[in-house]
């Protein structure tokens, strides 16, 4: 498989370098030397060979020609927005300075973003699988659905722009539209100015470095306004002791020591000042806590499945009020996560941050999520599942959740039509993402 994928990679170099290289006239001619040399091989029967020799001296002019063309004196420059969503296009700024003693014609812009060939593990995984195969061809060989992975992978499709006369000292700005395939980072690799030769055949390429960066966050559709349980729970410690990022703030009173107590609780002025060791209180305090739980064991579904799942966790993100309650984002990759925003210790956006580069666990055991959820139980308030199906794992996590005293609103993501059976379960369709959001009701 490897040889093959490095094989793919080999002709995919190939065929962007001649569109680089050569125009759509030079290309054909390219398609009609070979035509010609095939057909021309026996020069007494064929004139064909005759053809070929034209087209081959054209080519050459073209090529020597192009390679007298000076580096157009040109500075770019490129601005982008830090943020966008898939799907939704944004504006890519390109500024153009011409720094020469003459006039530029003709040129052509071709930015291109970076590519991100996909492993054998990576094409093995449903959700990494663009489309069904094409044809035979493509059952066989691969290479269609693996040319469909990298354009997904990269991110977004780029036009060549044609350049407008560019006067001695001129500056011009150019926005273009550019809309997102997936989420995650796009990667901005460099600029290339092409200049044609005067047979219009082969391209004279300047290349400029342009590395810039933009995060395509997911999909977020609106979603109701939901009247979660606003029950505070005991959070051992306060808040920030709960967030494991330190010590509680509610500073109560100083006290002697006790077996057990954490040494980082010591006051050390007072140990030094009384003889005895000495340790500060903090008051235990109460809050709201929401917990958004999100199943990335998708080794079983397809991308737009895995996709709806993100989208639909990332619209909940963004619905949730977190002015004066936590919502933990829990979620297993290589490890299991908790990522925490609300009460001014993170906001929303630094967890639609977190989903936009989420990934499929690459172990199928979910039991690990269902661990991972089931530990922070006892301090949740309420919760929103979305899973990959409802299978005998997942119904299980529900039901102790429930048994837990956790009123959790279940979605589950599955293709077709709307499944019966479970009435406080919603399906969403990946087709009809907003259209099923829009039906949630609170917790049951």
């Amino acid at each position: 498989m490897s040889w093959r994928l490095r094989n793919f990679a080999r002709v995919y170099a190939a065929s962007r370098w001649l569109r680089r290289r050569f125009t759509p006239a030079g290309r054909a001619l390219l398609v009609l030397l070979g035509a010609a040399a095939v057909l021309g091989l026996d020069t007494r029967r064929t004139m064909a060979f005759q053809l070929f020799a034209l087209a081959a001296a054209l080519l050459l002019l073209a090529w020597l020609t192009s390679l007298q063309r000076r580096r157009p004196a040109v500075a770019l420059e490129r601005s982008t927005p830090a943020l966008a969503t898939v799907g939704e296009p944004f504006a890519c700024r390109y500024r153009l300075r011409c720094q020469g003693v003459r006039a530029l014609t003709g040129l052509r812009l071709r930015d291109e973003l970076a590519d991100d060939y996909p492993s054998a593990a990576q094409l093995a995984r449903k959700t990494d699988l663009p489309d069904e195969p094409l044809n035979w061809f493509d059952r066989r060989v691969g290479y269609p659905r693996w040319l469909a992975a990298v354009r997904r992978r990269r991110g977004a499709d780029l036009d060549e722009l044609q350049l407008p006369r560019l006067a001695p000292g001129s500056v011009h700005e150019i926005a273009v539209s550019v809309t997102p395939l997936r989420r995650g980072t796009l990667r901005f690799d460099r600029g290339r100015l092409l200049h044609a030769d005067p047979l219009g055949l082969v391209n004279a390429v300047t290349d400029c470095e342009l590395p810039g960066e933009v995060l395509v966050l997911p999909r977020v559709h609106p979603v109701p306004a939901l009247r979660l349980p606003g029950e505070r729970r005991f959070q051992r410690g306060g808040v920030s002791r709960s967030l494991n990022v330190g010590d509680s703030q509610e500073f109560v009173q100083l006290r002697d020591y006790r077996p057990g107590d954490p040494l980082r609780h010591i006051h050390w002025r007072s140990f030094a000042r009384r003889g005895e060791p000495v340790v500060k209180e903090f008051q235990d305090e109460y809050f709201t806590r929401y917990a958004l739980v999100l199943d990335t064991f998708g080794a079983h579904v397809d991308a737009p499945c895995f996709e709806a799942a993100v989208s639909v966790a990332a619209s909940f993100v963004a619905a949730m009020d977190t002015r004066e309650a936590l919502l933990d984002l829990l979620f297993v990759e290589d490890r299991a996560y908790r990522l925490t925003a609300g009460r001014g210790v993170g906001q929303p956006l630094e967890l639609l941050r977190v989903l936009a580069a989420v990934e499929p666990a690459p172990r199928t055991d979910f039991a690990l999520l269902a661990e991972h959820v089931l530990g922070q139980a006892e301090r949740l308030s309420a919760c929103v599942v979305v899973l990959l199906g409802l299978d005998a794992g997942r119904r299980d996590l529900v039901e102790r959740l429930r048994s837990r005293g956790v009123r959790p609103i279940v979605l589950a993501i599955a293709a077709g039509a709307t499944r019966s059976g479970d009435p406080a379960v919603h399906w969403v369709d990946p087709a009809d993402v907003a259209g099923a959001l829009r039906k949630v009701t609170g917790p049951c």
